[in-house]
């Protein structure tokens, strides 16, 4: 019997369930640490007395790669395993960059409407050599090549969010508590700038910070005074949550025309209140989801537990 000591109860609970279902026969799922060939966890500390009762069978730590666990010394390799929300997220940020950009949403709807040029109504045989692209009068479509996206934030997802925008030929700017060693940046081709800096100059700002509550807190930590250092021609994307950003500052700068527009996963409360003034602005210039950048599927946990059970066979090798 092959054990793997579930520290942290609060792991979803399809997780588990994926996990469970590729784990090989005679391996265990367990919250009785005993004998554990490794303990899995992703916001609950590994205490000593964890590594005491587990004794000499244990042979490593699983860490989910968004958690904030620390393990106490124990001389054992510690691994995070990769989250594949955090891809989710980063490809809602991409999309949402570019359905903003292109102009999409205004598109597909004057297509689906039939609202044409006047005079471009009568179809006719596609040709080079005629002028027929454009028919339903878009105002405007722009490409991110050459623009500059703002990350505030270089955590995992803000790196994520890097790594799929570099091949666009976007310019990466970010900000965060402090500057990251050169290597880093090179790596990721991002560029340093302040806080103040990167809202005067980017074209898309996006938001990757933890949410931290209490006095000493985030909250409303992106108002008005951020808001207003934007170019009006920008827009802001907040996957991370809501609760970073002074609502009431959102909707006044996107009804007044300080910012282009926004894209917007995540909300003050959720689910959003029917009465929220968003859903007046949403179109489209304003996109809201329902939180659901981050949604995981089966396949998804399912690689995430592919990974533990073979991180676990080579550690018994």
């Amino acid at each position: 019997m092959t054990r793997i000591y579930l520290a942290d109860p609060n792991i979803q609970t399809q997780q588990l369930d994926a996990i469970r279902e590729v784990l090989p026969a005679g391996w265990d799922l367990s919250d009785d640490p005993a004998g554990a060939a490794a303990i899995l966890t992703e916001n609950v500390d590994v205490t000593a007395g964890m590594l005491q009762a587990a004794g000499p069978a244990l042979k490593l730590i699983l860490r989910l790669d968004t958690g904030r666990a620390a393990v106490a010394d124990c001389g054992l390799p510690v691994y995070n395993l990769e989250n594949m929300g955090l891809n989710g997220v980063a490809e809602h940020v991409v999309t949402l960059i570019l359905v903003l950009s292109r102009n999409l949403l205004w598109s597909a709807r004057q297509t689906k409407a039939a609202a044409w040029i006047p005079g471009r109504d009568e179809p006719i045989l596609t040709d080079q050599r005629k002028y027929t692209y454009n028919w339903i009068g878009l105002p405007s479509a722009g490409a991110i090549y050459r623009k500059k996206v703002g990350i505030v934030g270089l955590g995992h997802i803000g790196r994520e969010v890097a790594k799929r925008l570099r091949p666009f030929g976007v310019q990466l700017l970010y900000t965060d508590l402090q500057r990251f060693d050169p290597a880093v940046e090179a790596e990721l081709g991002v560029s340093w700038r302040t806080l103040d800096d990167l809202l005067r100059e980017s074209d898309f700002v996006t938001l990757h910070l933890r949410f931290i509550d209490g006095p000493d807190g985030n909250d409303k930590w992106f108002g008005a005074r951020e808001f207003g250092l934007m170019k009006p021609t920008a827009f802001f994307i907040n996957t991370a949550r809501g609760r970073l950003v002074d609502e009431d500052a959102l909707i006044d700068a996107l009804q007044t025309g300080k910012i282009a527009g926004a894209g917007l996963d995540v909300f003050r409360y959720e689910p959003l209140p029917k009465d929220s003034p968003l859903l007046a602005l949403a179109g489209d210039r304003v996109i809201l989801t329902g939180h659901v950048s981050g949604t995981y599927n089966v396949e998804a946990w399912q690689i995430t537990a592919q990974e533990l059970v073979e991180r676990v066979q080579e550690a018994l090798k």
